[in-house]
């Protein structure tokens, strides 16, 4: 699992963090509140190791945040309220699981993979870059610093199609089946002018395209500048 650990002692981040890659998962850390509601909309995680006692919100409001915003990935509360109104308030807020500190890694670790077979989830996508976006598979936009781009379903499904498919000529058959489940040539150009809208968003002025024509064949995406 890839995991965002959001806990302000750092010691105690340093252990977990530890004990998360011996168990062969990876993991973000952060130290606050605000860091990681940033975190999970650069990055995509399969769940949230989210202390409550932090130093610019608490993790119920950081776990409220993150459903408004429509993150729905589990949430597993690490704190020192063992309290029965503070376990309730967690869960109403949105949250998953509690582990009350001081804990033990194999409870920790038994929960977290109790989480994940709850949640049907799926180790989450590797990273992957486009020139210089980066794609972000939770809010289906490209990003590069600050600038971001939006795409419709519909050309992020493209995208993903010939990402998956790097260095191969596509066919304009092959495409409508896989992004638009057409199983025949219905003879219109919806191919070519959603390759023409994703190019205007995602090539520079001037620059080679991403996205290649090859005339009579089809077409072709380099991911690397």
């Amino acid at each position: 699992m890839h995991l965002l650990l959001v806990e302000d002692d750092s010691e105690l981040a340093r252990q977990t963090s530890l004990w998360l890659s011996e168990a062969g998962h990876t993991s973000v850390w952060r130290d606050k509140g605000r860091t990681a509601l940033i975190a999970l909309s650069q990055e995509a995680f399969d769940a949230v190791i989210l202390d409550v006692g932090l130093p610019d919100m608490d993790g119920f409001e950081v776990v409220e945040q993150m459903r408004a915003r429509g993150f729905g990935l589990p949430v597993l509360f690490l704190t020192a309220r063992d309290n029965v109104n503070d376990r309730v308030r967690g869960l109403k807020a949105g949250g998953d699981d509690y582990v009350t500190k001081p804990f033990a890694v194999e409870e920790l670790m038994a929960r977290l993979e109790a989480l994940q077979r709850r949640s049907g989830s799926t180790p989450a996508p590797s990273a992957r870059t486009l020139g210089k976006w980066t794609l972000d598979p939770i809010k289906r936009r490209l990003r590069s610093g600050d600038e971001s781009v939006e795409l419709q379903p519909r050309e992020w499904t493209l995208l993903e199609v010939m990402l998956a498919n790097e260095g191969r000529i596509l066919t304009k058959k092959f495409l409508l089946e896989k992004v638009w489940d057409i199983q025949f040539d219905p003879g219109t150009n919806v191919v070519d002018a959603m390759i023409c809208r994703l190019r205007r968003k995602i090539d520079a002025p001037g620059a080679v395209s991403h996205l290649q024509t090859i005339r009579g064949k089809g077409y072709v995406i380099q991911a690397l500048p």
